[in-house]
C-alpha cells in the first residue's frame, strides 16, 4: 500500500494493510433460469409429466439429505423465526455468540445450520386448456416464499463463521459468505505470529509482512476449491441408500460483494482521531462526479451514478461514496485506525470479470481506488493535530495512591490567579513552597491546605514536581505551556468573545468603536463563515 497519505503520516503510523473483509459469492445454475431450460431438465431426468408436485419430489430429496448430513454430524437446526429472527447481520451475530465465540478455529467443523423463509425467483406449474390441443401444462417464472438452508462452519483455510445458503427449490441458487480477517487469522495462527484483534481488525501484528503473504495466498482458485468441498458436501439429492447429485445441477459461482479494506493503525489514538475529523472537514465534496471517476479511474457517465452521504460506522461518523452501484467509505473504525474500504457489487462497470476465478483482480482494483483516496486525503496540515493522550487536564485521573483527582477548574478565581502566580519569573530559579504561595493569595485562599488541595491537582498531571531531595516545587515545561495556554485564552479569547455577544446598545451604538472591537468583529465574522461552511448550528 503506497500512497503519499502513508508517507505524510509515516512518524504516526503503527503499521498498515490490505485486504479483503466480506466477499459473497453467488452460485447459479444459468441453463436454469427460464422456462424452457427447466421444461428440458425434467425431460433429461425421465419425467413425462410436467406438474408442481414433480418439481417438489426434488425439493424434498433435497431436504431429506440436508437433514440426514445434520443428524449424521450432530449438527443443530434452527427455525429462524423461532430463535430470534431478524435480519442486517443477525444471523451472523447469533452464530458468533452461540456456537463460535469458544471455537478454536482448527481445521473444518460446522456451527449449526438455520433455515428461513425468503422470496426469490423461481418457477411453478400450471394447467391450461386449449381449443386445439386441449389441456396441457405450461411452466413459468414467479416469485415466491421458499425455504432456505444456511449452513455456519469454520473452513480450513477461510476461517470462521462462513455460511452457505442453499436455496430448496428449482433454480436451486447458492450463496457463500466468508470475511478475509477471519482467513488472516488462520494463517496467522499456522504460522505462530503473535497479533491483537479487535472487532473485525488487526491493531497490533508482530510481523506485519506475514499479512501481506496470507493475503496474497487467497487467490480465486483456492477459495473456488473451498466452496466446491462444501457444496459437495450438502448440496445432494436423497435416493434412499444414497445421495448423488445430477451432472446437469452443477452450479457457476460469480462474485456478488467483494469488500476490500485497507487499514492504517496508528500510534496515537488521539491523533488518529483527529486526523480522521479534519479529513471529514476538508474533503466531505470527494464524491461530486467530476471527483468520484478520478477515484475509480473510469470515464464520467451520464445520468445519476454517484452520490455521498454520511452515516454513524458503530458510532463513529462514516463518509461513504457511491458510483455506478460500487461504493468506497472511510471511518474510524474503534477510534485507533483509519480504515479506506472500496465495495465492488457491479465489476463490469469498473472493467472487471464476475467469476470468482478473478478474485485477485477485485483486490488489486480496490487497493488502487483505496489509494487514490488516500492520496486526496494527504493534504492536511498536522501542524494543528496533537498526537499526546487523551487530554487529561479537562477529566478526572487517579494518581499512583489510587486517589481520584479532580481536574482543575478555571472558571474559579482563585484558581486563575494560583495559575498567574506559579508563572512569575521569581519562581523560575529556586522554585516556591505552599507558604511563599499563600502570602500573595492570602485574599483568595483560607489557609495553605486549600492552595494544597488545587496544587494537588496540577502535580498529578504533571504540571508541578518537587526538586530532588527538597521542598520547594517548580512549574515543568509542560505544565507552563499549559498555564499560559489557559489564562491567554480566558483573557485574550473566551472573555472578550463573549462579553462581546453580550454588550449593550450604548457601546454598539458608539460612535468610534475601538481597534480592539474592530478585531473582535473580525474574530467573529471568521466564526461565522467557519460555522457556516462546517454546517455547525451555533448555539443561543
Amino acid at each position: 500500500m503506497k500512497n503519499s497519505f502513508v508517507q505524510q503520516f509515516s512518524q504516526n503510523i503503527k503499521f498498515k494493510y490490505s485486504c479483503f473483509d466480506r466477499v459473497v459469492l453467488r452460485g447459479y445454475i444459468r441453463w436454469l433460469f427460464f422456462p424452457g431450460g427447466v421444461v428440458k431438465f425434467l425431460r433429461l431426468m425421465g419425467f413425462r409429466k410436467l406438474s408442481n408436485g414433480v418439481m417438489r419430489i426434488l425439493t424434498d430429496q433435497l431436504n431429506a439429505h440436508i437433514l440426514k448430513v445434520a443428524e449424521a454430524k450432530e449438527i443443530p437446526i434452527h427455525w429462524w423465526p423461532s430463535v430470534g429472527g431478524g435480519k442486517d447481520g443477525a444471523k451472523q451475530k447469533f452464530v458468533q455468540e452461540k456456537y463460535a465465540r469458544h471455537d478454536a478455529g482448527k481445521g473444518d467443523s460446522l456451527y449449526c445450520i438455520l433455515t428461513d423463509k425468503e422470496p426469490v425467483r423461481t418457477f411453478a406449474c400450471r394447467e391450461l386448456t386449449s381449443t386445439n390441443v386441449g389441456k396441457y401444462e405450461k411452466i413459468y417464472d414467479c416469485r415466491k416464499p421458499v425455504k432456505q438452508y444456511y449452513i455456519y462452519f469454520h473452513d480450513q483455510l477461510l476461517g470462521g463463521p462462513c455460511y452457505l445458503k442453499i436455496s430448496s427449490y428449482l433454480p436451486f441458487q447458492c450463496e457463500f459468505y466468508f470475511n478475509g480477517h477471519n482467513a488472516i487469522q488462520v494463517q496467522l495462527d499456522k504460522q505462530g505470529v503473535h497479533y491483537r484483534r479487535h472487532d473485525n481488525a488487526f491493531v497490533d501484528v508482530d510481523d506485519p509482512e506475514a499479512i501481506r503473504k496470507a493475503v496474497e495466498s487467497l487467490h480465486g482458485r483456492a477459495v473456488l476449491n473451498r466452496v466446491t468441498y462444501w457444496m459437495n458436501l450438502f448440496f445432494k439429492f436423497d435416493k434412499g441408500k444414497y445421495s448423488t447429485c445430477s451432472k446437469y445441477l452443477q452450479h457457476e459461482w460469480y462474485l456478488s460483494q467483494v469488500e476490500i479494506s485497507s487499514n492504517i493503525v496508528f500510534r496515537s489514538a488521539r491523533f488518529c482521531t483527529s486526523l480522521f475529523e479534519r479529513i471529514l472537514d476538508k474533503f466531505q465534496r470527494l464524491g461530486l462526479p467530476e471527483s468520484i471517476t478520478q477515484i475509480f479511474s473510469r470515464r464520467p457517465h451520464r445520468g445519476s451514478e454517484s452520490k455521498t452521504f454520511w452515516r454513524l460506522y458503530d458510532n463513529n461518523a462514516c463518509i461513504k461514496h457511491w458510483f455506478r452501484g460500487n461504493s468506497i467509505k472511510q471511518y474510524n473504525k474503534t477510534g485507533s485506525f483509519i480504515r479506506t474500504e472500496t465495495t465492488i457489487n457491479n465489476p463490469k462497470s469498473l472493467g472487471l470479470q464476475k467469476p470468482v476465478l478473478y478474485l485477485t483482480a477485485c483486490l488489486w482494483k480496490g487497493v488502487e481506488c483505496n489509494n487514490r483516496l488516500l492520496d486526496c486525503c494527504a493534504d492536511v496540515d498536522v501542524s494543528s493535530i496533537s498526537d499526546q493522550e487523551p487530554d487529561i487536564f479537562t477529566k478526572t485521573l487517579t494518581d499512583p495512591a489510587g486517589h481520584r483527582v479532580s481536574a482543575p477548574d478555571f472558571r474559579k478565581d482563585r484558581q486563575t490567579a494560583l495559575a498567574k502566580e506559579l508563572l512569575k519569573p521569581k519562581y523560575h530559579v529556586y522554585g516556591f513552597r505552599t507558604a511563599d504561595l499563600h502570602k500573595n493569595l492570602s485574599g483568595l485562599f483560607r489557609n495553605p491546605a486549600q492552595i494544597r488541595y488545587e496544587m494537588n491537582k496540577l502535580k498529578a498531571r504533571g504540571v508541578l514536581k518537587k526538586h530532588d531531595n527538597k521542598s520547594f516545587y517548580v512549574v515543568t515545561q509542560k505544565g507552563f505551556s499549559w498555564l499560559w495556554l489557559q489564562i491567554c485564552s480566558s483573557s485574550f479569547f473566551k472573555n472578550p468573545m463573549i462579553s462581546r455577544t453580550i454588550k449593550n446598545d450604548a457601546l454598539q451604538l458608539a460612535a468610534r468603536p475601538s481597534q480592539i472591537e474592530e478585531a473582535y468583529d473580525s474574530i467573529h465574522l471568521g466564526l461565522s463563515k467557519l460555522t457556516q461552511q462546517l454546517a455547525i448550528i451555533p448555539c443561543s
